[in-house]
């Protein structure tokens, strides 16, 4: 009877508990089973959504950048366009100084190449035929004074080959060292294309590219007209120049792996590409790919928005391959220039970050199945060994896994909303934390990409635009060989500029005026960067051609300073300090105009600052009067001459360098009559006493010793 009862009891007890066990198994392994699914489904939503956001994000970033790249070549080529253009505005400048001032200036006549001149850089003349030497002579005698202004920029230029000036009268001043002796009387200027183009356009004109009749390649020349003062066309000054720079821009741009950069000109002929050589047609003029004519219409559509002086990127098929094409134009010849990048190198990194965000959300299932499946498995078995139990710790497990499960879909669908900025924070200990770390990992990583890819580019574009035309407009513009005269026994001289920046506003010039008088300069040009630049190569051309002239020193301040006054919109200024030393008898003239005073050192005594009228600084004011000092030099007497750069010198915590230190160092610090020795002392003092700091401004220094 009681194991009958107690077998009773036991049955409906195990039926009771059974019943509903086998119901809450059944329902918590279905709840199970739809969370796992949700997870995975939202983990497939979240991957798909992330991939394609970011593959938008990243495909228009890429297009950005290659449109930034066309832009930045396009400013680079246009760089050295400018160059040539300034040249250019330079020569016609002074040239119309001369018309309207001739009394200012004394008879310089050139003469036609003589045997024995050919491929010099000599200033000569040519004429037209039926011109006669002796009729134009007065007005060429004028214009010789303009041989220095070509010849200067002939020698640092960029790829200047020849620098020129036709006039009206029918002779054609020119520095080209490709001309030849026979070629004298048969040259009229005055029917070629740049004269032609700058007398109709009244005012800057550039030619299309053309072939050298010289065989120096593919050239272009600028001209602009020149005016006397009653309005009239007097002449017309020019430029040309080789492509060779231009198409070295071009053809050597990066383009990623496989793509190359193009110039189109305003036909719509492709004129520089790495692709093609150059071609010329029967009358010798320089002939590409006419876009245009092309009978791809997307690429004639390209064409016409490139020639309209349009911005931007296109994708289309050329030569069997789709491509990308970023454009800019160039500001001054209504060129443009093209990037053409292959679609599938911009499409490649948007590739790889599919792949591996698909292997994220592969592994991230794989993870969600495994930890699906132990976690029934161990439901069902805690069931069947302790039935309460088993329900305590269903319910229990229930929950752990439903909860973190929700809310890494929730944070998850954040970050697929974009928010890459967005971290998420679930501390579980198992394959979910790990799911939520990967998917942190893959936000950190898209983050980083993306902003190293931005940053990287956008820094060497930067950096690329603005170094390329500074570093040509510095170059070459100071005296650098030393001894400068190996001839000339009266003197020794020694310089050195060290600028600040990538351009320097300093300047230091020596030069002979005549055979017995060495004029020597020194200046610091207000401001920095490319104006100053330019100025300070006005400025060292004035002051040159004016003392070459037989003017005293407070004749060349008076003049040069009137001169920049004229055209000085910008408020620049510059502080100079010129003398003239007469070798013979060792008298040494000098002006000052708000420079620093040199220091001088008498063979027999220490160094001391030199007695010297401050002046006021030229390009400040009209119609100063300069008022020169005179000092007699004896044998192995020295004069050196600094800029503020070398006084103003600061250490780490700001103190200034100074004239004492200045006067002490060449005092105490050098025992060398080497004047070479003497400025590197001076420089060496300088760094120890920076003690590391950064250099604030231009260091330049010039020292002439008269030795008999």
């Amino acid at each position: 009877m009681f194991k009958k009862i107690r077998s009773k009891i036991l049955a409906v007890i195990l039926a009771t508990a059974l019943i509903p066990l086998i119901g809450l198994s059944a329902a918590s392994v279905a709840l199970l089973n739809g969370m796992k699914d949700n997870a995975l489904s939202t983990n497939n939503e979240l991957g798909t959504t992330a991939s394609n956001d970011s593959a938008a994000a990243l495909t228009a970033q890429i297009e950005s950048d290659l449109t930034a790249r066309a832009s930045a070549i396009a400013e680079s080529v246009d760089g050295k366009l400018l160059q040539i253009e300034n040249h250019t505005r330079i020569v016609a400048a002074y040239t119309e100084k001369l018309y309207a001032n001739p009394e200012n200036y004394a008879a310089r006549p050139l003469n036609y190449l003589q045997p024995g001149e050919e491929g010099t850089t000599i200033p000569h003349i040519r004429t037209a035929e039926g011109v006669e030497y002796d009729d134009i002579l007065p007005e060429l005698s004028l214009l010789g004074n303009a041989s220095d202004v070509l010849d200067e920029y002939l020698v640092t230029g960029i790829n200047v080959t020849a620098s020129y000036i036709g006039t009206e009268s029918g002779f054609f001043e020119t520095v080209d060292t490709t001309a030849s002796v026979p070629n004298r009387k048969d040259y009229d200027a005055r029917t070629r294309s740049w004269y032609i183009g700058a007398k109709e356009n009244a005012g800057l004109f550039w030619t299309d590219i053309f072939a050298d009749a010289s065989g120096r390649g593919a050239s272009i020349s600028c001209a602009m007209p020149i005016y006397g003062p009653d309005g009239s066309l007097k002449a017309v000054a020019g430029t040309g120049a080789t492509m060779e720079k231009i198409s070295e821009i071009v053809n050597t741009a990066k383009i990623g792996e496989n793509g190359y950069a193009f110039l189109l000109n305003t036909r719509g002929e492709v004129v520089i590409t790495p692709k093609n050589e150059l071609i010329t047609d029967a009358s010798g003029a320089l002939i590409g790919e006419n876009y245009l004519h092309n009978s791809n219409a997307d690429l004639q559509a390209l064409a016409e928005a490139m020639i309209s002086a349009q911005s931007g990127i296109k994708k289309l098929m050329m030569d069997g391959d789709d491509v990308f094409i970023a454009y800019a134009p160039l500001s001054r010849t209504g060129w443009s220039i093209g990037v053409v990048m292959p679609n599938a190198e911009v499409t490649a990194p948007v590739t790889f970050m599919r792949e591996d965000i698909d292997g994220l959300i592969s592994d991230s299932e794989t993870a969600v199945n495994s930890f699906m499946s132990t976690a029934v498995t161990a439901v069902v078995i805690s069931i069947l060994l302790v039935l309460i139990l088993a329900v305590i710790l269903s319910l229990r497990f229930s929950t752990t896994i439903s909860k973190p499960i929700s809310l890494l879909t929730e944070e998850a669908i954040e970050i697929g909303k974009g928010n890459l900025d967005y971290t998420i924070t679930l501390m579980t200990g198992d394959e979910l934390e790990e799911l939520a770390h990967a998917f942190n990992i893959m936000t950190d990583e898209l983050k980083v990409y993306i902003g190293d890819f931005e940053k990287v580019t956008a820094d060497k574009e930067r950096i690329a635009t603005e170094l390329n035309v500074a570093t040509h407009i510095q170059a070459s513009m100071l005296p650098h060989i030393f001894p400068p005269y190996p001839d000339r026994t009266e003197f020794d001289l020694f310089g050195s500029m060290e600028p600040a920046k990538e351009v320097g506003g300093d300047f230091y010039d020596f030069f002979l005026a005549d055979e017995k008088t060495l004029a020597v300069v020194i200046a610091d040009v207000s401001g920095k960067g490319v104006p100053a630049a330019l100025f300070m190569v006005i400025a060292k051309t004035l002051l040159k051609n004016n003392a070459q002239m037989n003017k005293t020193p407070e004749q060349v301040f008076n003049e040069v300073n009137n001169i920049l006054c004229e055209s000085n919109e910008g408020g620049m200024f510059v502080t100079c300090f010129m003398g003239y030393l007469d070798v013979e008898t060792g008298v040494f003239t000098y002006v000052n105009a708000g420079h620093n005073p040199p220091v001088i050192k008498r063979v027999d005594s220490s160094w001391e600052f030199l007695p010297c009228r401050p002046g006021f600084v030229l390009a400040g004011m009209e119609d100063i009067n300069y008022k020169p000092q005179s000092i007699t030099l004896n044998k192995g007497d020295m004069v050196y001459m600094y800029t503020d750069g070398v006084t103003e010198a600061t250490d780490q915590v700001e103190d200034l360098y100074g004239e004492k230190r200045l006067i002490k160092t060449l005092n105490n610090e050098i025992f060398t009559e080497d004047i070479n020795d003497i400025i590197e002392a001076v420089r060496n003092d300088i760094v120890l006493f920076a003690n590391g700091a950064e250099q604030a401004d231009d260091i330049t220094m010039l020292i002439m010793k008269y030795n008999d």
